[in-house]
């Protein structure tokens, strides 16, 4: 395939963007077309957004994105059917997604479609073959990945095959989706990789023109508004970045529990009843007039020729990885956990229990601790260790500097690093390799090799600090002797 078709697809973008009454400065920016080679196997295309010319802090680039032209649950042609089964959420989404594609020509995003990957964002590791997935052995990621798609077939067969084919055959065609999971999973992927929030009524959904600028952590170029009805720089900078926060402790704790989770927030929202009594009155978001619209606003200057870059807030690479496809090369918010069981297989797990439940830590909910990219552990930790070797008759723990704690948390982060074992990965596995990185991500092996090289450079950071004695350490955690 030549880039020129490529292009074509993006004429035809531009022609359905002026049809839905999208409108950008077309004299500000470009969208500009590129041969993935990081996905070789289906041929795909990507695309990036560059500045035209000079571009102000604040400028509105593009000036309306209506929210009728973004494909949600709410919006799409299946929406009274997901109505009646009362889905919502990435469920929703994904469905919707999946049954529009199914439609081809006859869709409303027909035009839409075709700057997306045919099929799907096959970066993401849930597309990669066995060999691949070893390339991710140890990291945060690997143990994730087989649970979503398994998470992700038990939601299809229950609500698509045995629900909504059978109780809506003429929208949901069973001949068509008896053997429709893979193209459920590609769209999938196009939620996990793409999707906004753009509201309460609409929730998550894929937006045109939005998705074509790249991400990059922490030097953002642009920013969306509108989710919430509202312009305003100030006020929604101070939300996005309220919402990047809650995003990215949420995904920190998602990558660190052994859960099946699909890697698009994949969640059947049924009127729940711990929400009832309060939104009882309120009026269901599929009966909500379909309005409004979204802008996007240059966050910083920009010189001509410089690509425009967004963000999916401060995320590590794991969750990059999982979500998105890529990795990048110096992401400075790389996290590792340690799991509850390797605490245990060095205190003994009666050991493990008592002192948790002393220190007030219920294992249940806290299966994970934190060690933060310095290579500082979480507190928790400590306090769990300390309160595990306070001798009998004492009234305070001894501090995390003790040698015996010391010594625990050492043998926990070397059980950590073993899980990465000893010899590196076969680097010829079948991940989609990284020839022509979009936005300046890695993809694939190479990608992997980085994740797994941070998270051990982590490991290797608090097992030195661990090792070298640092009294300072206390003052840097806020240690403190605890007293029953």
């Amino acid at each position: 395939m030549s880039l020129a078709e490529g292009q074509k697809a993006l004429q035809t973008f531009h022609e359905w963007c002026d049809a839905q009454g999208i409108e950008y400065d077309k004299e500000a920016l470009e969208i500009r077309a590129f041969v993935d080679g990081s996905s070789a196997n289906q041929n795909r295309y990507h695309y990036a957004v560059f500045a035209r010319r000079d571009i102000a802090a604040g400028e509105v680039v593009v000036r309306s994105i209506p929210k009728s032209a973004c494909l949600s649950a709410r919006t799409s042609s299946c929406a009274p059917q997901l109505q009646a089964e009362r889905l919502g959420g990435g469920l929703a989404l994904n469905i919707a997604i999946m049954h529009e594609r199914s439609l081809r020509e006859k869709s409303k995003w027909h035009g839409y479609f075709a700057v997306l990957p045919h099929r799907g964002e096959r970066t993401l590791p849930m597309f990669w073959p066995n060999a691949a997935l070893q390339t991710l052995r140890g990291t945060e990621l690997a143990a994730h990945v087989a649970a979503d798609v398994i998470s992700l077939r038990e939601d299809y067969d229950e609500h698509v095959v045995n629900g909504l084919c059978v109780r809506f055959p003429e929208v949901f065609d069973p001949s068509l989706y008896a053997k429709g999971f893979e193209s459920y999973l590609e769209a999938a992927s196009l939620a996990a990789s793409r999707a906004f929030f753009i509201g309460d009524v609409f929730g998550e959904a894929l937006v045109p023109v939005a998705d074509a600028f790249n991400h990059r952590t922490d030097a953002e170029s642009v920013r969306v508004f509108g989710a919430e009805g509202g312009f305003d720089e100030n006020e929604n900078e101070e939300t996005s970045e309220e919402e990047n926060e809650e995003e990215s402790e949420e995904e920190n704790e998602e990558e660190n529990e052994e859960e099946s989770e699909s890697s698009d927030d994949d969640v059947e929202e049924k009127d729940s009843d711990a929400s009832s009594s309060s939104s009882s009155q309120e009026l269901d978001p599929y009966d909500a007039p379909v309005s409004g619209k979204l802008e996007i606003h240059a966050h910083v200057a920009t010189k001509a020729g410089d690509e425009l870059f967004n963000t999916f807030g401060s995320q590590n690479n794991a969750s990059l990885l999982h979500k998105y496809g890529f990795c990048e090369i110096d992401n400075k918010h790389c996290t590792v956990g340690l799991d509850i069981e390797l605490v245990e297989r060095v205190l003994g797990v009666k050991e493990t229990r008592d002192a948790a439940a002393s220190v007030g830590l219920d294992l249940d909910e806290e299966k994970y601790f934190e060690i933060a990219p310095d290579g500082v552990v979480e507190d928790a930790l400590l306090a769990l260790l300390a309160r595990a070797f306070r001798r009998e008759g004492e009234q305070d723990d001894p501090t995390s500097e003790s040698p015996e704690v010391r010594e625990a948390l050492r043998d926990v982060l070397r059980l950590r690093l073993e899980a990465y074992g000893e010899d590196e990965p076969e680097k010829k596995s079948g991940a989609p390799e990284n020839t022509a990185p979009a936005g300046g991500g890695l993809v694939g092996v190479r990608a992997a090799e980085t994740l797994r090289a941070a998270e051990i450079a982590v490991l290797a950071a608090a097992l030195r600090a661990v090792s070298s004695g640092d009294d300072s350490r206390d003052e840097r955690r806020g240690v403190k002797r605890v007293k029953r």
